[in-house]
Order: C-alpha cells, then sequence, then structure tokens
C-alpha cells in the first residue's frame, strides 16, 4: 500500500507559489468589482457577468487557498468546536459553489455573445435582466452544492487518535451517492459546458471573420465594431480555455479517488498539489487576462492605482514644455509693444536648430508671422473634409461595442 509524503522542499515551492497567486487573485478580482460598480460607463451586461466571476474567484482566494497552504504541513488535521465545524463546512462548499457559479457564468456569457453577434437584431440580456441573472446562478450553484454542508464534518476519525480531522462522511448520504456526485459534477461542470462553449464560440468567430472577408469594402464604422467584436470574442475564448485547462487534473484526480482509490494514494505528492495549485491559480489568472485582452479594463485599473501609463505622462509633459513656451512669447511680445525695443528682444531669426525642438520651431513661425495671412479657423476645420468629425462618430462607436 503505498502512502504520500511531502517533503520539506516540496512544502516551501507550494507555499512560495500560493504567495505569488493570492495577492495577484485578491488585487485583480477586487478591482474587478471596483471599477465596475464605482464607474457608470463600466456597467455593461458582459461586465456584470464578469463581476460574477470575479465573486466565485475571490471566494477561492479568501478560503481555499490559506486553508491549502496550511493543508501542506498539517493534512487533514483540524481544531474542534462549533468554530471548526463551520469553518469546515464553509470552505469545502465555497469551493465547489464558486466553480458551479464560474462555469454557469461563462455560459451564460457564451450565449449572450453567440445571440448578439450571430442574430444581430436580438440581444440575449439586458442590464435588468443581467442582474436577475446573477441572483439565479448563485441560486443554482448554492442548490447544486448545498449537501458539502451536510457531508463534511469534523471528527476523530482514526481509533485512538485525539486529533481531530476535516473530511467528507459520505455515508450521511445514500449508497453511492459520492460516485453519482463525481460523475455529475465532470458532465455537468466541465464537458458538457466545454462543449456547448466551443460549438457556439466556432460559429461565432465564422461568422465575424466571414464579415470580415466579406465586408472589405464596408465603411470603416462597420469594420472597427467588427474588430471590437474580436477583441471580446479573443478574451472570452481565452477565458475559457484557461479555465479548462487549470481544472482539467483536479477533475482527473476526482475521478482517482472515487472510482480507483489504490491508485489515487499511489499518485505522486507532487503532481497531486500542484494540480490543486494549478485550479486556484485560475482564479489569479482572470484578471490578468481582462488587462491584457481589455483596453477598458486596463486603463480603469491604472486609474485605480493611480498609475499613469507611459503615454499619459508623455502627453503632460508636452503640454506643460507648450505652456511654458506659450508663456516666455508672451513675455517676449509684451516687452516688444511695451517699447523694449532692443535687438535682444525682438524674435527676428528663429534660434538655432539645435536649441529648439520642431514643436518651438513651428510655434516661432506662427508668431512672427504678419496676421494678414494667418487663416481663420473656420477655413481650416471646413478644409478637412470632415474628417474630425467622423473620427468623433468613430471614437463613439468602438466605446459602445468595448467591454
Amino acid at each position: 500500500m503505498c502512502t504520500q509524503v511531502t517533503t520539506v522542499s516540496l512544502q516551501v515551492v507550494l507555499t512560495v507559489l500560493y504567495a505569488i497567486i493570492f495577492p495577484i487573485a485578491l488585487l485583480g478580482n477586487s478591482l474587478v468589482l471596483y471599477v465596475v460598480f464605482k464607474r457608470q460607463s463600466m456597467r455593461s451586461v458582459l461586465n456584470l457577468l464578469i463581476v460574477n466571476m470575479a465573486i466565485a474567484d475571490l471566494l477561492v482566494t479568501v478560503f481555499i487557498m490559506p486553508y491549502s497552504v496550511a493543508y501542506l504541513f498539517v493534512w487533514l488535521e483540524w481544531f474542534s468546536g462549533i468554530v471548526g465545524q463551520i469553518l469546515c463546512k464553509t470552505i469545502h462548499f465555497s469551493l465547489t459553489a464558486s466553480i458551479a457559479a464560474s462555469v454557469i457564468t461563462l455560459i451564460v456569457i457564451t450565449v449572450d455573445r453567440f445571440v448578439s453577434i450571430v442574430f444581430v437584431w436580438k440581444t440575449c440580456l439586458n442590464l435588468r435582466t443581467s442582474k436577475v441573472s446573477l441572483v439565479v446562478i448563485w441560486i443554482i450553484a448554492i442548490g447544486t452544492m448545498g449537501f458539502h454542508l451536510e457531508v463534511y464534518t469534523v471528527n476523530q476519525a482514526i481509533p485512538g487518535d485525539e486529533r481531530y480531522f476535516c473530511y467528507p462522511d459520505w455515508q450521511r448520504m445514500p449508497v453511492g451517492f459520492n460516485k453519482f456526485f463525481a460523475i455529475g459534477m465532470f458532465v455537468m461542470l466541465y464537458a458538457f459546458p466545454l462543449v456547448l462553449m466551443a460549438i457556439l464560440y466556432s460559429m461565432i468567430v465564422h461568422k465575424l471573420w466571414k464579415n470580415s472577408f466579406a465586408g472589405s469594402s464596408a465603411s470603416s464604422g462597420d469594420a472597427n465594431i467588427n474588430s471590437s467584436k474580436k477583441r471580446v470574442v479573443k478574451m472570452l475564448v481565452t477565458v475559457t480555455v484557461a479555465f479548462a485547462v487549470c481544472w482539467f487534473p483536479l477533475h482527473t484526480i476526482h475521478y482517482y479517488i472515487y472510482f480507483d482509490a489504490e491508485t489515487f494514494q499511489c499518485m505522486s505528492p507532487i503532481f497531486l498539489l500542484l494540480s490543486f495549485w494549478l485550479g486556484h491559480a485560475n482564479s489569479a489568472l482572470n484578471p490578468v487576462l481582462y488587462v491584457i485582452f481589455n483596453k477598458t479594463f486596463r486603463r480603469a485599473f491604472l486609474q485605480a492605482l493611480h498609475i499613469e501609463s507611459y503615454t499619459s505622462v508623455n502627453s503632460i509633459l508636452k503640454k506643460r514644455s507648450d505652456r511654458q513656451f506659450a508663456t516666455s512669447q508672451t513675455h517676449v511680445r509684451g516687452s516688444f509693444r511695451n517699447g523694449n525695443n532692443n535687438e535682444e528682444n525682438i524674435p527676428s531669426s528663429p534660434p538655432p536648430s539645435n536649441a529648439r525642438s520642431p514643436r518651438e520651431m513651428y510655434a516661432f513661425g506662427k508668431l512672427v508671422q504678419p496676421k494678414e495671412n494667418s487663416r481663420p479657423k473656420s477655413s481650416n476645420s471646413s478644409s478637412d473634409g470632415g474628417k474630425t468629425k467622423r473620427h468623433s462618430i468613430m471614437i463613439i462607436l468602438d466605446k459602445m461595442t468595448t467591454v
């Protein structure tokens, strides 16, 4: 009979790995909640569903990750009393409920994107119905996983051992319920959702890329809308694939736990513990994917953290330089008008090329240009053929189709 023993080096490595994903998951998912509820413009149907996934990921972060680190050192050993009972039941229930809520949310997101993209003039959810769907999702998740509150208990499981352990007592349930539960978890919360999402996303991708090839002569507005939808679909497909990859090893382990216990007992502790870590790491990966694929979330995150991007800082410095240069030129013209017509105060010739930037050279030329040669602003705005207005409209359309 095999025994699973963890080494000190394995404990240290996994503790460090959890120390990496814990702050990322806690900060990232908290920022998702903050930016969506703080900003009115962020409250879209898709973003509310993403908030639901962030709540599920926060449950894993707050309850499961600390427990997993403690598990490395004490395994199933627990403490007695009413507090021990509540924590034992709450921790394991929150894990399964959060997984169920995440999967159901991914299905709802996929169906909503499918209806809105494939059937262009139809909508699946609006802001009101999406809020109702969030409540329904958690009711389903809690209802299907609520039996964990009954199954998990704290007892002295080993005769003659005074230690208490937190473990599932399947004898409280009907015979064979644990195997039925394992099959149901894999089919309803992994295999079937992934097959359904793969089919729907294949149809979505076919629709979008078909439109992009067929619509080469379409207007630039339609092209931008289609491009924005593609970015959203890429993000959602990546989130779905990440979920499938991260949780697949754990579903494999659950099969051996309930159907081949001897093989499970002989599995390497490294594989077992890394599989659990990988599933929990998905909660830290999701907000990172939102930032990578979604510029709206990226900007909102930076502003929430009071961090300016390189482009924003560069723009601020340029504006400040322009104001300083305009102030100096105003002082020069004021001195000239007041009669201080010394040669050093008269801008009769531009400064050396190595002393000023091209922007300042252009500004200097505009300063000494006679007024009669200057054109009114109205002619400049009319001579651009309306490009500025069209550009503004494109920005609005892009924002309307961006998550």
